[in-house]
């Protein structure tokens, strides 16, 4: 490789001195060219035989799932079951209480209070086969813990009924007297929306601290009746009322401002209406306030005792506003919110306390209240008016608190209760004291019938055959037909100034829906 001789002589590999020239790439492949050819036309045959092979057979295979697939598509977008339509239920409330109202008057034969009662009242059976049978005493076999609710009353009653009909009156002035824009019921405003303004306008206005003890008792009216947050002829306002509680409660758990002594009355009643519609909505936002509302209560509580008016307890105690409380613990427990028995205990206590063991009479307080064994209090001047021998309501409170409150799952019947001789003896004092509309004679006192009511309809006969004809006479003929006024009832009695007419219509609705608004804690009687 040098021409230097002195230098060794190195080969050298050259790579691109070995590589084919164009030239000779070109003949190599004119060479083959025949072969290539050949390969593509065989390719080409059994390509086209393959694809001629698919085309043949899809047609087998493919016309079957066509007709399938579009069989199977309507049913898929037929969402019968899905909860879109919820707007389009608001949108038929006209006509779903018609069709409700048809089947049922077909259904259901028309009868009074008065006229048949309650026939499993008299029934000897240890248990009726369809109750619940809880501690709360307000389950019932299919109709669930609240009762075949809607009017029905257990089968027996329906919108042909008086008292049926007195009921659907009252919801319907309730519904038209709500603010429509808040959703709260108005103690001394209501009769801005009488609907019809060519007619006299409502009176009995009553003290705007109870708005929201009173739009409590509204939605309680309703529900009862069959009617929730998303279904029901008056859906809308249940949803309205509870969104309006909701609104008010405030960071504390309270539900709407302290106003004095109706402070705890107004969130027990609102405590128990939102947790009603908890029960039936199941709704983690309700879960939350019914959680916060208790936890009001049972700091209310006085340790080892009872309640009063007092947010914080100050060691006093009354009958009236533990009567509430229980009801308000009862309600939010049958929801899951759990309660400790503690406060069960404490009530129990207190009532053991305040009733008069040879009588059976329950008192209010101590103190000024009277003491065990005493009469109602009545507010300063109502004495004379509405006199408390005309009323043994604090008894019928001490009364259906116990029965709610019983571990029904160790007895059989109510003499097997612990207590059994004293409120047979309660159950007495009220047959005694039965209700009558005498508004003049200062007998009205719907606080006390709607308590009475309870009781005794979940004691039974003969106690209860003999307050329902009083009730019926009572409240039936009493109820408003004319004009604005129709289907409320004039706010009487010691309480109905306070509470207005939106009270008292409210609290005689709930009383007439007692067949269907809890189911009855033990079928022996």
């Amino acid at each position: 490789m040098s021409e230097n001789p002195e230098l060794p002589v190195f080969e050298t590999h050259r790579p691109w001195e070995d590589q084919p020239t164009f030239n000779e790439i070109l003949a190599e492949w004119i060479q083959k060219a025949p072969y290539l050819l050949a390969s593509l036309v065989v390719h080409a045959i059994l390509g086209a035989l393959i694809s001629g092979y698919i085309f043949l057979t899809a047609k087998e295979v493919t016309e079957a799932p066509v007709i399938e697939m579009q069989a199977e598509a309507p049913i898929e977008e037929i969402e019968e079951e899905e909860p879109e339509p919820e707007e389009e239920i608001i949108e038929e409330p006209i006509e779903e209480p018609v069709l409700q109202e048809a089947e049922l008057e077909e259904a259901v034969e028309e009868e009074t209070l008065e006229e048949t009662g309650d026939p499993d009242f008299m029934s000897d059976a240890p248990f009726d086969s369809e109750a619940w049978n809880n501690d709360v005493g307000l389950g019932g076999g299919a109709g669930g813990k609240y009762g075949r609710r809607g009017g029905r009353g257990g089968g027996r009653r329906g919108k042909g009924s008086p008292t049926e009909k007195a009921v659907q009156d009252a919801l319907k002035w309730l519904a038209d007297h709500q603010t429509p824009d808040e959703g709260f019921w108005d103690c001394d405003d209501f009769w801005l929306y009488d609907p019809l303004p060519d007619q006299p306008q409502c009176d009995g206005e009553g003290n705007a601290v109870n708005d929201v003890g009173v739009t409590g008792l509204a939605l309680l009216a309703f529900l009862g009746n069959g009617n929730t947050m998303s279904s029901g002829p008056y859906q809308e306002h249940v949803r309205k009322g509870i969104n309006w509680l909701r609104d008010v409660q405030l960071d504390n758990g309270l539900f709407g401002d302290e106003v004095g002594n109706p402070t705890l009355y107004n969130h027990s009643i609102a405590t128990m209406a939102m947790g009603e519609a908890f029960y039936f909505a199941n709704s983690l936002l309700l879960r939350r306030n019914m959680q916060k509302a208790v936890e009001v209560i049972v700091r209310a509580r006085n340790p080892y005792g009872a309640w009063r008016y007092k947010l914080e307890p100050d060691g006093s105690s009354d009958s009236s506003i533990t009567g509430w409380m229980v009801f308000a613990l009862k309600t939010a427990e049958d929801g899951g919110i759990p309660v400790s028995k503690d406060n069960y205990e404490g009530a129990e206590q207190w009532f053991a306390q305040m009733t008069d063991p040879a009588t059976g009479r329950t008192g209010y307080a101590f103190g000024d209240g009277g003491g065990p064994g005493s009469r109602p209090s009545r507010r300063l001047g109502y004495a004379d008016r509405y006199p408390p021998e005309k009323s043994e309501a604090l008894t019928a409170v001490a009364l259906l608190s116990r029965i709610f409150m019983t571990d029904t799952s160790k007895i059989r019947s109510w003499k097997d209760h612990p207590q059994y001789e004293e409120l047979k003896k309660q159950a007495d004092l009220c047959v005694k004291t039965l209700p009558e509309w005498d508004a003049e004679g200062g007998a009205c006192d719907m606080y006390y019938w709607y308590y009475g009511t309870f009781a005794l309809y979940q004691w039974g006969d003969p106690h209860w055959s003999k307050w329902k004809k009083a009730i019926e006479a009572a409240l039936l003929p009493s109820q408003r037909q004319d004009g604005n006024f129709k289907g409320s009832w004039d706010p009487v009695g010691p309480w109905g100034e306070d509470g207005g007419r939106v009270y008292s219509t409210a609290i005689c609705a709930i009383i007439l829906e007692v067949y269907y608004r809890y189911n009855r804690l033990l079928g022996a009687r």
